[in-house]
């Protein structure tokens, strides 16, 4: 199925592509347009966590800030009613929607309480009860929730000694590399009408620019100023080959 619909959409975007490729463009580019009120927006998350003889949930869901949540019998209640461990502001939501219980070697189940709109995993309606496994997709009302599950923990090797002297070291500023761009092509017939261009445009730069690119250079390298020069040279004397 989710191949078919991968393919689906390859041909939709190849028609696209046929009759309407500058439509298709537009379309590819709203991946880099920053939209603030999503970008604003953080994912909702629930993480069960079960650490030697505790157990509890870390969320964001309360006030929108990261909170340990910590219940004698290990349940969790989940809905609009305020007095709930989870109060969660949605109208789509029952008052006592759903909840979340652990069971000791077996895991952490999340239970639907006959709430109106139902409770979702990955796609899929919980009747009643159903066990959370590490990744599952939780929708409740319009709310969608990410599960997560840490069992296991385990203690990491110390960092060497030289690693850690060579993290506290102060960073040095390093000048950028200078890319090497290839020599302009100069065209034939044009050559003294872009050289009349280019030198009376060099007149009208203002001296801050000049200064400005001066006090570039001075920071650049020998290595790099010898690489702009041979550049330079080679431009002038294709220049010149062509106008003789």
């Amino acid at each position: 199925m989710e191949l078919e619909k991968r393919l689906g959409l390859y041909q939709v975007f190849l028609k696209i592509y046929e009759h309407n490729r500058g439509l298709l463009d537009e379309i590819l580019q709203l991946e880099n347009v920053s939209f603030p009120y999503l970008s604003s927006r953080i994912p909702s998350y629930v993480q069960g966590v079960v650490q030697e003889r505790e157990v509890y949930l870390l969320t964001n869901l309360v006030n929108g800030k990261t909170q340990k949540l910590f219940q004698p019998q290990k349940i969790w209640m989940i809905g609009r009613d305020r007095r709930l461990a989870l109060t969660l502001r949605d109208q789509w939501i029952s008052r006592h929607h759903a909840a979340i219980q652990y069971v000791e070697n077996e895991g952490f189940y999340l239970i639907d309480l006959n709430s109106t709109n139902g409770s979702f995993i990955n796609g899929e309606p919980v009747f009643h009860r159903q066990l959370l496994r590490d990744g599952d997709q939780i929708r409740l009302g319009s709310l969608a929730i990410s599960f997560f599950l840490a069992e296991t923990a385990q203690k990491l090797e110390p960092i060497s000694s030289e690693i850690v002297a060579q993290m506290n070291v102060p960073p040095t500023y390093s000048a950028p590399p200078t890319p090497n761009y290839p020599p302009a092509k100069i065209e034939e017939g044009n050559s003294h009408e872009q050289n009349q261009d280019t030198s009376s445009h060099e007149r009208k730069k203002p001296f801050v620019e000049k200064q400005t690119c001066e006090s570039t250079l001075l920071n650049l390298t020998p290595t790099q100023r010898s690489e702009i020069l041979d550049r330079f040279l080679t431009s002038r004397q294709t220049s010149s080959s062509i106008q003789n």
